[in-house]
């Protein structure tokens, strides 16, 4: 698949995931009143075990889209490929090992998501002790923190606390709500902090807009490592079905062109290897593809790499080499 189409898809995907997760994160907000929340908190922290019940359970419909994107990759490369070797080719949503990924990743992006949520709840009740916030505060903090990470939850934490103290340096968050700059900054002037429910309202837009980010970040590892798995199990059945010589398929890395490339990837520009064959990082790990689950996590948050698989003509075969860069 050309980088042109890998693209393409990414653009179409993306946004369709990082809108189901504010969806599905905004209905476990919505799902406990302040009221539940606060009644949770006097009980004692294990109450909140409900809100993180909800986070497992819109996992469920997370994964569920990003098996449809698969899905749907994994059936356009078997389309493509059925055009390139002229034969009746087919992707097999059914087999084992495409379901076993599936669900390993439904695992991962599960435990990911509720151990983030736990962290994230237990920096607010840290946060409230500190500064002395009553349990209803402490509850508005934490339907504000639903969704977001750790250092997430400490902004919106940040950004509330120079609201209340009159601050000019809520003006400094480049999330805030800037329709509001002109009143903060008069607040500022006089010393004297805005009225409570707007503070609520400004901060509530805040961890929405960290939470919109958030779901772009997601959304974009999410795609990215369904744009390679989703092909390289496609390209794993049609060999397994004895329709493609696995000499034949050449693979080769490509790092993007952006403002942070990382350093541990640049080296892998260019190279080349057989199908099956992993590639090797500036730090020496093996990876099978960007964002290969078994790689290490330093290896794939914020990569953006891609690699194409060239099916090669009969007499051809594939070869493995150094990068370019290195060349």
């Amino acid at each position: 698949m050309t980088r042109k189409r890998l693209d393409e898809l990414l653009a179409r995907l993306q946004p369709k995931l990082a809108r189901r997760f504010r969806q599905v994160m905004q209905r476990v907000r919505d799902k406990r009143t302040l009221a539940e929340i606060e009644a949770a908190l006097e009980a004692g922290g294990g109450a909140l075990a409900p809100l993180l019940d909800d986070i497992d359970q819109a996992t469920a419909v997370l994964a569920s889209q990003s098996a449809a994107a698969h899905a749907f990759i994994a059936a356009e490369v078997a389309e493509e490929l059925a055009t390139k070797l002229d034969k009746l080719i087919s992707y097999d949503g059914t087999n084992p090992r495409a379901v076993a990924v599936l669900a390993r990743r439904r695992l991962e992006l599960s435990t990911e998501l509720v151990e983030t949520q736990r962290q994230a709840i237990g920096e607010t009740l840290r946060l409230g002790l500190e500064n002395g916030l009553n349990p209803r505060q402490t509850a508005v903090a934490i339907r504000d923190s639903i969704g977001l990470t750790v250092p997430q939850t400490q902004w919106v934490a940040n950004y509330r606390r120079k609201l209340e103290n009159a601050s000019r340096g809520a003006l400094d968050n480049a999330l805030r709500d800037a329709r509001s700059d002109r009143a903060v900054a008069r607040a500022a002037a006089t010393g004297t902090p805005l009225p409570q429910a707007r503070i609520d309202k400004l901060v509530e837009r805040y961890a929405e807009r960290q939470l919109n980010y958030r779901a772009e970040v997601i959304a974009r590892e999410e795609t990215l490592r369904s744009l390679e798995a989703a092909q390289d199990e496609a390209f794993q059945q049609v060999i397994d079905a004895g329709q493609l010589d696995a000499d034949r398929v050449q693979l080769e890395w490509h790092q993007r062109s952006r403002p942070n490339m990382r350093d541990i990837h640049r080296p892998m520009d260019g190279q080349l290897r057989r199908f099956g064959e992993a590639f090797v990082s500036g730090a020496g790990n093996l990876l099978r593809f960007p964002h290969d689950p078994d790689a290490p996590l330093s290896e794939l948050l914020g990569c953006g790499c891609y690699v194409t698989r060239r099916v090669l003509p009969v007499g051809q075969v594939a070869v493995s080499g150094e990068s370019k860069l290195s060349a």
